[in-house]
């Protein structure tokens, strides 16, 4: 998939701060079997099993993106996960 194709069929409908937000939302998603995509700004977190330099923490963000005819879907189902 070309970066336009990315940019012009899939719309960003959620923004995760931190890793409990972003399974939560996957779950969700996945158990309604709505496609999505997500970018990820890792933090720039250390690999699995490094120290934490000076032991500074970076919140990882997570958007997910999903098709535009799927848009309205997404919304449902995170209404349902916030009235949770």
């Amino acid at each position: 998939m070309g970066m336009f194709d990315f940019l012009f069929n899939k719309v960003l409908v959620y923004t995760a701060v931190g890793d409990e937000q972003y399974f939560k939302t996957a779950q969700s998603f996945q158990s309604e079997g709505l496609r999505y995509k997500v970018k990820s700004n890792s933090g720039n977190r250390p690999a699995s099993g490094e120290q934490y330099i000076n032991d500074t923490r970076t919140t990882a963000i997570y958007d997910f993106y999903v098709k535009k005819e799927d848009q309205h879907k997404a919304q449902n189902i995170l209404s349902k996960l916030r009235s949770s």
